[in-house]
């Protein structure tokens, strides 16, 4: 197949829906040789999200390509486009036109390319890890893709973390979107792609392969490359980046779209008027004008600087319009609000044409944006009204409009003067350049589309002014081999030497904390009868409940932490208020429901977690304690408010649904009622309506004498004791269930629908250890390390312990898979792989010579198939050496580790332990069927007396596997 010739277009047609622009074209031609531009700087509305199709197809043409595409928007947009196209192109390439560069790919037989998302809170799919041998693209955020890339990996337990850095560190293709608005990260990727190169065969560390290993196998591991994409206009024609051409500028689509006309005004505005006022009444003359010259729809995209002004800029629009026939909708779109109500924005948008392509419909419409619509959403209005700012989010905002070139857009820029005392040479600098515009004399303003920014960019006097005009890059660290082997030292729960990665992806910025606020109808509560206190479950309950329900990405509402505070307070304040009014006793709940636990004064309210997974037993928050704050003196006011906002800094907080507090998908201490959550929206729904949602878990109380086993294709993952009686036995039980391909713990993987015998399991593994090295291409002697490995690696399961603990049947044996469920107490912390390791190191691997380094390689990643051993494991339960002995083992496999780090470096060893544990994982999805193997998580038994609410500003984190 010769798709350079005579395909690519075709092919490209099939996946996309039309016919590529030149330089994509091009960036085809180099990459299928096995070459990457080293950025793409196109203009917006010029396709540069279809370079995802152009990698898939000159992936298909060059195996030398990375297998995994990462994706990275910088906004988590609720119409996330890169991920909708990516769907896009996997729904196409199943057509049977496609059929070549499906087999290409490498793609059998009924496989799907797997596509994740990571962003904000939401759980991915983990399709991107199931197959380290498979293509896959990934769309996620700087945060999401950068800390697990650092092996922090936000969400994920310290388990999973160097199995996502591995993956993410190797055999990967990063391209950033909107690179010029994420500098330090831009420069983060950089330096690792710089110092991953592959050092000179025969070993010796070349000048920059500090994070490669001095003595790699040539090739191995695959590499990790980065290209840029930006639309930032700029002059210059350096070598290696792909600009548009007089080819691209004859094409008569980009032709239209690069002289779209954008007539753009700007009016002084006195420093102490209403500027929301201001705008809301320019967005409705515009309309009104716009509306008498050509009738029809309108679409006015009104931009504000804040969250608060864009409120006010609403409210106004409402009050101004509301007698207007017909009715004109005004949508509000700003970052702090929860992603489900969002999403429902979403559709609006889509209704009334606001989304690229998606046609207007109806009267006339407005939306209202903060900069999280500068970024990351296909935004396209007719006309724009915005305030003045810094000029790189000008030219945001300026793409935002008249996109396809249609008509003339008219931009009316309200200035207001500089916002502070720092901010008046970007200010002056910034009308400098819009007067630096070509003038558009029958209109009156400047003409401000893509090809007069792009001229303005390639003239040297003006370009001296676009830095200047711009919001100055952060100050950011540099990247050290003892950094990342801080960081990749996942099994270490504290480490001196392990800074918070955020300086690396984001550079020094003065940023508020923010705080995750999610509604939950369902806390890890325990209650003996409606009229009683509730209790917050013990400790190990919540980490288990946490674990099998994470956050969402859907209830998700992040926002500034003093917003949260002040919210928590006000809102505190309310109920009491209505309780008062009401003339309810506050020493008696709020709400009586036998089925739920009754919200009470001095009962869990709210729960700190964080997805970093350290749980605390002081995580709790009650209405009483928070009341206590707002009644205290100013000074005492203050500081317990300061108090409350450390807690909730970076944290998620999971409030009850009674609670309240939620208006339009904002926080509203006012709004009474309770919040409807992922259980209001689906608890009712059947399997088809799950399955369209896209959710995975569901929690909901069972009676104690239900049976515990749901009906396929659901699972039952985590059940406690919810309301008891007063002798203490269980009358209802939290009950987690999941459905489809979720990746649970490690215990959860080892309990099935059958038993599986140790013997069929590692034949298993070492089966697909076979079809992932031969798909890759390892050589036969690490081809055979890896099978290796992978025969050895639960060899620890046949202790007597393990058998016992997981309920193993007493014929047959020993199991690798077992019904269950898994009696905690009996497995004493027991590390089966550690067992395992020792064995393996003790009676030798089949083809693998002890002489030859990739011996230890093999131990290690027996000993690491869990996540752990980076450096240290556990050494409980071994019953058939001494304490002191197994110390020793254990010191031995941390120095194994630290001598493989500098063999390999950090993202290379990573690697090589995800290939054993996707073998691994591979063969437990295929003993359910395809699923992936999870069951009853059973909480510990209480620890006496620990019920975890003794203070209300301790914080909390669970662990999300």
């Amino acid at each position: 197949m010769d798709m350079a010739d005579h395909g690519f277009d075709a092919n490209f047609e099939a996946l996309t829906g039309h016919r590529p622009f030149p330089w994509q074209r091009r960036a085809f031609e180099s990459m299928s040789r096995g070459e990457l531009p080293e950025s793409v700087d196109v203009p917006t509305g010029l396709g540069k999200t279809a370079v995802m199709a152009v990698w898939l197809l000159a992936r298909a043409e060059c195996a030398a390509l990375p297998r995994r595409l990462v994706y990275v928007v910088d906004r988590r947009a609720v119409v996330d486009q890169a991920t909708e196209f990516a769907e896009t192109l996997r729904c196409k390439l199943n057509g049977d036109g496609l059929r070549r560069v499906r087999r290409a790919l490498g793609l059998e037989h009924g496989q799907r390319l797997p596509i994740s998302t990571l962003r904000g809170q939401h759980a991915d799919n983990r399709e991107w890890m199931e197959d380290p041998s498979a293509p896959a693209i990934i769309v996620g955020t700087v945060d999401m893709i950068g800390s697990r890339l650092l092996f922090e990996g936000y969400g994920l337990s310290r388990r999973m973390r160097p199995y996502a850095a591995g993956l993410l560190g190797c055999d990967t293709l990063v391209m950033l979107d909107e690179a010029h608005l994420s500098r330090p990260f831009e420069r983060l990727l950089l330096a690792i792609e710089k110092g991953r190169r592959a050092c000179p065969a025969g070993g010796g560390e070349s000048a920059h392969g500090v994070f490669a290993g001095p003595a790699a196998s040539p090739g191995l591991p695959p590499p990790f490359r980065v290209v840029p994409l930006s639309a930032t206009l700029g002059g210059g024609a350096e070598s290696g980046r792909l600009r548009l051409c007089a080819e691209d500028r004859e094409n008569p689509i980009v032709r239209r779209r690069l002289h779209a006309d954008k007539v753009l005004t700007v009016t002084d505005l006195a420093e102490k008027a209403d500027l929301a006022q201001e705008l809301a009444e320019r967005a409705c003359s515009l309309a009104q004008e716009e509306c008498e010259k050509r009738g029809g729809s309108v679409r006015i995209l009104v931009y504000c600087n804040s969250r608060d002004s864009a409120e006010k800029v609403k409210k106004a629009l409402d009050k101004l319009n509301k007698d207007v026939t017909p009715r004109r909708e005004t949508i509000l779109f700003v970052g702090a609000r929860r992603v489900r109500e969002r999403q429902q924005a979403a559709q609006k948008l889509r209704e009334h044409g606001f989304i690229a392509g998606s046609g207007a419909s109806g009267a006339a419409a407005f939306l209202v944006a903060t900069s999280a619509g500068e970024v990351g959403v296909d935004l396209d209005a007719g006309h724009m009204v915005c305030d003045l700012v810094p000029w790189e989010r000008m030219v945001q905002r300026l793409g935002r409009v008249n996109r396809r070139g249609t008509g003339r857009a008219r931009i009316a820029v309200v200035d207001q003067g500089p916002r502070g005392e720092g901010d008046s040479a970007r200010h002056e600098a910034v009308r400098e350049l819009i007067d630096s515009l070509p003038p558009v004399a029958e209109a009156e303003g400047r003409q401000a589309s893509p090809a007069a920014l792009a001229a303005l960019g390639e003239r040297p006097e003006s370009r001296d002014s676009i830095m200047p005009a711009s919001t100055p890059p952060p100050l950011y660290p540099a990247l050290s081999r003892p950094l990342v082997d801080a960081w990749s030292m996942t099994s270490l729960v504290e480490h001196t030497g392990r800074p918070e990665v955020g300086p690396w992806l984001r550079g020094w910025i003065d940023e508020e904390p923010q705080t995750t606020v999610i509604w939950r109808r369902y806390l890890p509560v325990r209650f003996e009868t409606e009229h009683d206190r509730p209790k917050l479950a013990n400790r190990g309950e919540i980490d288990a409940f946490f674990e099998a329900a994470p956050p969402e990405r859907v209830e998700s509402l992040e926002t500034e932490t003093r917003h949260v505070a002040d919210w928590l307070i006000g809102r505190a304040r309310e109920i009491e208020r209505d309780a008062c009014e009401n003339g309810d006793d506050r020493e008696e709940e709020y709400v009586v429901d036998n089925s739920i636990a009754p919200m009470h004064p001095y009962g869990p309210m709210g729960l700190l977690i964080e997805g970093s997974n350290e749980q605390d037993d002081n995580c709790v928050l009650t209405l009483t304690n928070l009341l206590s704050i707002s009644k205290k003196s100013r000074p005492e006011k203050k500081k317990e408010k300061k108090k409350l906002e450390r807690s909730l800094s970076g944290r998620i907080l999971a409030v009850d649904a009674r609670f309240g507090g939620l208006k339009e998908g904002l926080l509203d201490a006012s709004s009474k009622g309770p919040v409807p959550t992922v259980e209001d929206h689906w608890g009712d729904s059947g399997d088809e309506a799950w399955e369209e949602s896209g959710l995975t878990t569901r929690v909901r109380i069972a009676r104690d004498d239900e049976d515990a086993a749901p009906a396929p294709p659901w699972r039952q993952v985590f059940r406690a004791p919810y309301r008891v009686s007063p002798e203490g036995e269980p009358v209802t039980s939290l009950v987690v269930e999941k459905r489809g391909r979720g990746v649970g713990g490690e215990d959860a993987r080892a309990i099935t629908s059958r038993s599986q015998s140790l013997e069929e399991h590692r034949a298993w593994v070492a089966c697909e250890a076979e079809r992932i090295a031969d798909r890759i291409g390892l050589c036969p002697a690490d081809r055979a390390m890896l099978v290796s490995a992978a025969r050895r690696h639960d060899d620890g399961k046949a202790a007597a312990r393990w058998q016992r603990a997981f309920n193993a049947e007493s014929e047959g044996g020993p199991y690798a898979k077992t019904a269950g469920p898994v009696d905690r107490w009996e497995l004493a912390g027991f590390r089966h792989e550690f067992k395992s390791a020792i064995d393996a190191e003790r009676d030798g691997l089949d083809g693998v010579a002890r002489s030859d380094p990739r011996f230890d390689l093999a131990l290690h990643a027996i000993a690491a198939h869990h996540g752990h051993a980076r450096p240290v494991i556990g050494v409980e339960g071994c019953d058939d050496m001494p304490p002191s002995a197994a110390e020793r083992e254990a010191y031995e496999i941390a120095r194994r580790f630290a001598r493989l780090q500098r063999l390999w470096g950090p993202w290379g060893l990573a690697w090589w332990e995800a290939l054993l544990r996707a073998a691994d994982q591979r063969a437990s999805r295929r003993l359910d069927g395809g699923d992936m193997g999870e069951s009853v998580r059973v909480a510990p038994r209480a620890a006496s007396g620990s019920t975890g609410q003794d203070d209300l500003f301790g914080v909390g984190k669970t662990e999300s596997s």
